[in-house]
């Protein structure tokens, strides 16, 4: 029994909240560094939208489903997880702090670090927002710039750059109490798209300047990277939900789940890539006949919402001042990654070099096959990532150190506390006649 508890305590489970799907991955690290995947859930994501939770009990049942499947194939039960989110109102900004020592000999340490990624994060919140991530990015040591570790070296003035993420608060209380119906504990939320970058993205991309978008139903967001910190990130609030309604609103009698099969299953980014002679025989239910669609309009309607995307892509990234300079390339993750010469328009719109990414470097010997997919990018990559996600968690104060951080709501205790026993005690003696017996 011992060691069984001994080796579920290397064992994690992770959730992928996405407006379309539920994912959760559990599994736990491998001798060479990478994860082996125990078990997987995917469920279709009930009661919530491109604005968050909309149903509480319907979004946990959801999530109960995709945990279900998961410790099933696994034989793990889940107690703790890591929530990854893609909502679209997920922002960041970049922030300095300064700290001085008395000394000009102090030697820098760890806690020092902590102590200026805690002053970095002693800021105004946006309204209604909370803070996820507060990410060391580099740091200046008296004269010396952009020094990545400056545990050991001496000075008397540390300054140091941040990138702290936010997200909507009453989406992550809405998430918090799905959890608490499932009597789980929440570890931590963190940007999924973020965490996807830091895995699958090499340090060498991210010093040469790299681009990352995740491509979602209902939001595509896009992380950039240059002299091998992050540079930029936000949430467009446009995806493939809207390619979907495009194609309904073309066709217009099929309805949204037949546009969106017909999107997954015959769905091109390049028009050009194809012959204006080949057609699409549709059988629809309720029809008299078959309906027939030249495969070159479906690709127009596709390539020209994917195009629109992909400008207001091309905005974020002159915003940061990194147009033509992501020579690194674009990576791309997500359903949308899947979409046929979808690398071929990113190219031509961005005018950078187009990759699907890669999830196998991460993979252990476990689960493959359902897994090794852009969708699975973003819980893949939280599931290899967990033994550093804290690293990216906002500092807790000097006077909360001691204590474990709690994102799940407490549960309500069962058991009246001290101060109510000796209050109620006092009035049943002082106002009742009751025998000792019956009070104590």
């Amino acid at each position: 029994m011992r060691n069984q508890l001994e080796a579920m305590r290397d064992i994690w489970g992770v959730i992928d909240i996405g407006t379309r799907q539920v994912r959760v991955l559990i599994g736990q690290p491998d001798v060479h560094g990478r994860v082996s995947v125990l078990g997987a859930g995917i469920a279709p994501a009930e009661g919530i939208d491109d604005r968050g939770v909309a149903n509480i009990e319907r979004m946990a049942s959801s999530i109960n489903k995709a945990i279900q499947q998961a410790t099933q194939q696994s034989g793990a039960i889940l107690q703790r997880v890591w929530v990854g989110l893609s909502h679209s109102d997920l922002r960041g900004e970049s922030t300095q702090a300064i700290i001085t020592f008395p000394q000009e000999d102090h030697e820098i340490t760890l806690e020092d670090l902590e102590r200026l990624r805690l002053q970095a994060v002693q800021r105004p919140l946006p309204p209604d927002m909370e803070l996820i991530h507060a990410i060391p990015q580099t740091y200046h040591l008296d004269s010396r710039q952009d020094v990545r570790d400056p545990v050991g070296m001496s000075g008397i003035r540390l300054e140091g750059q941040f990138y702290l993420v936010y997200a909507p608060q009453t989406h992550l209380n809405m998430l918090r109490r799905c959890f608490q119906r499932l009597k789980l504990e929440v570890e931590g939320f963190v940007s999924r798209a973020i965490i996807a970058a830091e895995a699958l993205l090499s340090p060498e991309l991210k010093s040469s300047g790299v681009g990352f978008l995740y491509l979602g139903a209902h939001s595509t967001a896009v992380v950039l990277y240059a002299d091998g910190i992050l540079r930029h990130f936000s949430v467009l609030p446009l995806g493939g939900h809207l390619v979907t309604m495009d194609i309904r609103e073309a066709l217009r009698v099929i309805m949204p789940t037949q546009a969106e099969a017909l999107k997954i299953q015959e769905g091109v980014a390049r028009s050009s890539q194809v012959s204006e002679e080949e057609i699409l025989r549709l059988r629809l239910p309720g029809q008299p006949g078959p309906l027939d669609v030249r495969k070159r309009f479906l690709a127009q309607v596709i390539e020209a919402r994917l195009e629109e995307i992909l400008l207001f892509v091309a905005k974020e990234i002159e915003k940061a001042q990194l147009l033509r300079r992501l020579y690194g390339g674009v990576y791309l993750a997500g359903g949308g990654a899947l979409m046929r010469d979808i690398e071929s328009l990113v190219e031509y719109v961005l005018g950078e070099r187009a990759v699907r990414v890669d999830i196998r470097p991460l993979l252990g010997r476990g689960l493959i096959e359902g897994v090794n997919t852009p969708q699975m990018a973003g819980a893949v990559a939280l599931l290899h990532t967990v033994p550093m996600l804290r690293e990216f968690l906002p500092p807790l104060p000097p006077s909360a150190s001691g204590k474990k951080r709690k994102d799940a709501f407490p549960a309500p205790s069962s058991k009246p506390s001290g101060k109510l026993l000796s209050k109620l005690r006092s009035i049943l003696e002082n106002n009742l006649k009751i025998s000792q017996d019956l009070i104590d």
